[in-house]
């Protein structure tokens, strides 16, 4: 598990967030799953055929309602999992064969009574097992998920598609891709403003106009989601923030994008300062009328982006 994996497993403990994730994805908002009806649940799974050991782990189990709730998460930045159909169809079946194990196990001290079918497929004939629901979240940035959503994609059946899928059962991937939408209304809770933010992250003027107009919800974002939402947005530092206060999410959102905001700006202004041989005095002269700041905010931002020998560099 990655080091973003971890934080959003994390983040999936609050039951309250977790159904908001379910419902948001499985049923357009409606609150199906209540937070007080999950239960926590063991992720990993193992499945051990002679020297064969497979182990897989979910980013997050719950059970509601007799039903297990399974979590996957895809957060690489520029890659699709095109076997994504495959890992999730083996992680449901791993986890009825585990089911499946534990009534052969419970069934090894009931020999008696039971009927030669039971005891050769180690379960009774009425029981039944949990259902199990895969939930897989892309949060690929650099594009839309552009692999198989469904078991018949992957199939290579050219001509003869009529006469061999009525005979195969498909699968077909619960999966949530925050590009193929525009607002994010069907969650209640802060992953309205995450997927929105990862939204629009490339296009600062849309991000610009959503942090305006949810700028009170995005005041009041957990620690939590915002130090999630620096790792999936691959935001490394803010200007001005401390690394500790950076690493536990202790920033203001609105402002920070402000100043990345204005930050990217001033370091424009160099590289245009640079190109045309201006002085450093010319320069931050720029920088303070551009962005509207104080001469020492200028030379913050300048010092913050240039080195240059002593003699050169502007002091405070």
């Amino acid at each position: 598990m990655g080091k973003t994996d971890v934080f959003e497993s994390d983040y999936l403990e609050n039951a309250e967030i977790f159904a908001d994730l379910v419902n948001g994805v499985l049923y357009e908002g409606r609150q199906v799953v209540k937070p007080e009806e999950l239960s926590e649940q063991d992720g990993e799974l193992r499945s051990i055929a002679g020297d064969d050991v497979r182990k897989t782990i979910r980013d997050k189990v719950r059970l509601w309602k007799g039903t297990l709730l399974a979590v996957f998460a895809v957060e690489n930045q520029t890659k699709v999992d095109y076997h994504m159909v495959i890992r999730a169809m083996l992680s449901e079946s791993m986890a009825y064969d585990k089911q499946w194990k534990k009534l052969k196990n419970a069934l090894a001290s009931e020999k008696e009574g039971l009927t030669s079918e039971e005891l050769l497929s180690g379960m009774r004939k009425e029981d039944r097992f949990i259902p199990v629901i895969t939930i897989i979240i892309y949060y690929g940035r650099e594009k839309s998920w552009d692999g198989a959503k469904t078991l018949y994609e992957l199939l290579d059946v050219k001509e003869r598609g009529e006469e061999i899928l009525p005979f195969i059962s498909d699968y077909r991937l619960n999966i949530f891709d925050y590009h193929d939408y525009e607002e994010f209304k069907q969650f209640h809770t802060e992953w309205q403003y995450l997927f929105e933010f990862l939204r629009y992250a490339d296009d600062k003027k849309r991000l610009r106009e959503k942090l305006t107009e949810h700028k009170k919800q995005y005041g009041k974002l957990s620690n939590q989601a915002k130090v999630l939402l620096m790792r999936l947005a691959n935001i490394k530092k803010i200007p001005d923030i401390k690394g500790e206060d950076f690493a536990r999410g202790e920033f203001d959102m609105c402002k920070a994008f402000e100043d990345m905001r204005a930050e990217g700006k001033a370091e424009g202004i160099i590289e245009m300062g640079r190109e045309f041989g201006l002085s450093c005095d010319e320069v931050i002269k720029s920088i303070q009328n551009k962005l509207g700041i104080s001469m020492e905010e200028a030379k913050e931002y300048y010092n913050s982006f240039l080195t240059l020998p002593d003699s050169d560099t502007p002091k405070g």
